[in-house]
């Protein structure tokens, strides 16, 4: 804590959000399977890539049905109770994964693994900011985006290892990580059920009913407002090209001929550099117009995609590509996640995180289903180089939000300012 504590201002970050981010460092650590997952599927189970692909979209699936259910739930019922679930249910899941050997049942298990795993960050990403000021938010989110960068960091080198000798060992090490992630959350975290809890008075029949036009409209309401979607839109496009690192990125390695380990030692680099940087980044960025970041983002991230294209595919040169689109996502969390909970109505942050969570899900889907038949059909070029089209579609849809982003944000900061000072001014008995 204290180490966290020396790389953040005082004020921004103490007691439970420093908890609540280091829990996630370690959820983020035990996730061993993800880097790797291709790797264990083409080689384990000897199938294709695009088939591969298929099976990451499939475990994404499981996540898109649980995470808006999953943070209009944190809304309702407090976050905590969530987590709980989900980690049970992703330990157990992942437990499963390698005594399952027919299709159908990986399919199943991937499903529920992922449906699980993706659908617990909302709550915490709800949670971590309860009880900081707006203002802190983007350095907060950019806080929280390192621990999970660390987690990635020790993911990549312990997984590239385990993988080398059995991949399934993977599975049983996420099976643990998790489990001593909800035993964290059980023994760390105070209850968080909502302030207001409303009692009524009528049939059980009335009561259902009641309960179930609130779930419609707690899971529309977000969906409703366009500016909200556009910038999800962007986030679901940018998702895609950055799910190529954990799916499509080994596959292109082994057949260059590296090792899954090297493989390994390649993509810590990104979680080193997000490590190192991030909060500062963070900083740097709060002062800056947050829509023209995440525009620049994404063109940073495209150049990225192009270099790694270029012939000839040398180590090096996947490096530097790795680092350049890496410097593009330090600039996009963070700063995505600040505006989304700026732009959020009173008392739906966790539904609007769980649109942004479902567009990840979507991207992480889609991405290594599409990138994996593009790389067996058409090869690397084709694969990197539409890759950073889409990120360059996803920069000139933000870019053309962004005033209104811009005017929506500072509305809504001046209008959560306002009822900070009257409630500050309300008389006390």
């Amino acid at each position: 804590m204290r180490l966290v504590r020396s790389l953040l201002p005082s004020a921004t970050l103490a007691g439970e959000p420093i908890v609540i981010i280091l829990i996630e460092a370690v959820l983020a650590a035990s996730k061993l399977s993800i880097p790797f997952m291709t790797l264990y599927l083409v080689q384990s189970h000897g199938l294709d890539y695009a088939t591969a692909g298929l099976f990451i979209a499939v475990r994404g699936l499981g996540g898109l049905a649980a995470v808006m259910l999953a943070g209009a739930a944190a809304d309702r019922f407090g976050e905590k109770p969530v987590m709980l679930i989900l980690l049970a249910g992703a330990s157990v899941s992942a437990l499963a994964i390698p005594s399952l050997h027919t299709v159908d049942a990986l399919l199943l298990g991937f499903f529920s693994l992922g449906a699980f795993v993706n659908a617990v960050q909302p709550a915490f990403s709800s949670m971590v900011v309860r009880t900081m000021p707006v203002r802190s938010w983007t350095e907060v989110y950019a806080a929280e985006y390192w621990a999970l960068n660390i987690g990635f960091a020790i993911t990549a080198l312990v997984g590239g290892r385990i993988a080398v000798h059995n991949f399934d060992w993977l599975f049983y090490g996420e099976a643990v990580g998790t489990l001593a992630a909800l035993v964290l959350v059980i023994k760390l975290l105070p209850p968080t059920l909502p302030k207001e809890r409303r009692t009524t008075v009528g049939s059980t029949d009335q009561r259902a009913l009641g309960r179930a036009r609130e779930w419609l409209a707690v899971i529309s309401l977000a969906t409703r407002d366009r500016l909200a979607m556009a910038l999800v839109s962007s986030t679901l496009l940018l998702a895609m090209c950055l799910s190529q690192m954990t799916s499509t990125l080994p596959l292109d390695m082994e057949a260059l001929g590296y090792s899954p380990e090297l493989y390994g030692y390649v993509i810590f680099l990104n979680g080193a550099l997000l490590t190192l940087l991030q909060i500062g980044a963070g900083r740097l960025i709060a002062r800056r117009n947050r829509s023209r970041v995440l525009a620049l983002a994404a063109g940073v991230s495209a150049v990225g995609y192009t270099m790694i294209a270029l012939p000839p595919s040398s180590i090096l040169l996947i490096l530097l590509s790795l680092t350049v689109w890496t410097i593009g996502e330090m600039m996009d969390a963070p700063v995505r996640n600040s505006v989304v909970t700026a732009l959020a109505k009173p008392g739906s942050r966790a539904r609007y995180l769980g649109l942004v969570s479902a567009a990840l899900t979507i991207g992480y889907c889609i991405g290594p289903w599409i990138g994996g038949w593009v790389l067996q059909a058409a090869g690397r070029q084709a694969l990197w180089l539409s890759t950073a089209g889409c990120a360059i579609a996803c920069g000139l849809i933000r870019y053309a939000i962004t005033s209104r982003v811009e005017h929506r944000v500072a509305r809504s900061l001046h209008l959560r300012a306002e009822l900070t000072e009257a409630r500050c001014s309300e008389p006390t008995d």
